[in-house]
């Protein structure tokens, strides 16, 4: 009886421990880096932004299903454009436990001279997901569709005031391409700037004859019949309560613009030590947590793994540039 249940529970060991073995990131064999001590994930906007909602579903996932066997921090570093959180990360050179949320911002400061830094500074770690921009007015607007809105911007680019949070973002660039494809001269447009939540205020109150700006920003409006949606700048129509939304380019905008989201590692991270990384965010997506929280906030799961991600980066940025160097915003030693 006693040679059975030792015989017994030394299998059910073996199997415990094969079972451990096979579910081991592939960073836990001899001689792969991993953490040793507490990892940041550095947001440069406030809490309760889409980066800082994007980097909390990452703590929780990866501290919940015991990723990185150490405990990972969201640390917002705010002010400056974003270049706080930059200038911090930069200090962190070859230091893998310190990653940040990155958004196109990084692309188009630098291209319209807000920040030295440049993308290529530090290491694309990875891209986790699309949020699409959508054109909104309010609901008594004489604006139904896209199509109204091209006929005016066709006949008189000022005769449309569009609020923006900013000039030079990807909220602008969506404009500016907008424009080209109706054959408009972007920089005709009349673009009204809003610093955070006026830009909604401006929209609801009427007080701009239309918005642009990411899909979660209008998605509670929309809902509550505050506000309509005339297009998205999706590659398809979105599911859920932006199903009914056309994308621009069914009603004869062929524009596609993502805002996305990803991660960048400090300058001089080593081989070892962005494989271990790939293999952690590779993991990260593949679960049903990080699904659902894309769903919720309208993102389009995206992942493009480092040397991916290094690829993508730099063909956005070219197309970027030649946008704010034809909008004449572009840095002048381009």
């Amino acid at each position: 009886m006693n040679a059975a249940r030792i015989t017994i529970g030394f299998a059910a060991t073996v199997i415990a421990a094969a079972l451990h073995l096979a579910a081991a990131p592939a960073f836990a064999q001899a001689g792969a880096w991993k953490p040793e001590k507490n990892v940041e994930i550095i947001v440069g906007l406030t809490a309760g932004s889409s980066q800082d909602r994007g980097a909390r579903a990452i703590q929780s996932i990866a501290q919940a299903k015991a990723l990185l066997g150490v405990n990972m921090t969201v640390v917002n570093r705010v002010g400056g454009g974003g270049n706080i959180a930059w200038n911090y990360l930069a200090t962190h050179s070859g230091d893998a436990h310190f990653v940040q949320i990155a958004s196109p911002t990084i692309l188009t400061n630098y291209i319209i001279g807000t920040t030295q830094h440049t993308h290529t500074e530090f290491t694309p770690l990875a891209l986790l997901g699309n949020q699409y921009i959508g054109f909104a007015v309010r609901p008594d607007s004489p604006l139904k569709t896209l199509r109204d809105l091209a006929d005016r911007l066709r006949a008189d680019p000022a005769s449309v005031s569009i609020g923006l949070n900013s000039l030079g973002s990807y909220l602008h660039m969506m404009c500016a391409l907008s424009a080209r494809s109706l054959g408009v001269d972007p920089k005709k447009l009349k673009l009204v700037i809003f610093q955070g939540a006026e830009l909604m205020t401006a929209g609801l109150g009427g007080h701009v004859d239309a918005i642009a700006t990411v899909s979660s920003n209008l998605l509670p409006h929309v809902q509550s019949g505050k506000l309509r949606m005339l297009g998205i700048s999706a590659p398809r129509r979105l599911g859920g309560a932006l199903a009914q939304t056309p994308t621009l380019k069914e009603q004869g905008v062929d524009v596609v613009l993502a805002n996305w989201q990803g991660v960048f590692g400090p300058p001089k991270l080593g081989q070892a030590q962005v494989a271990y990384w790939d293999t952690v965010f590779g993991r990260i997506v593949k679960t049903d947590e990080w699904r659902r929280d894309q769903e919720q906030n309208l993102w389009e799961s995206e992942y493009l793994n480092s040397a991916d991600y290094a690829r993508f980066l730099k063909t956005d940025y070219e197309q970027a540039k030649a946008i704010f160097i034809e909008l004449g915003l572009a840095r002048k030693d381009f």
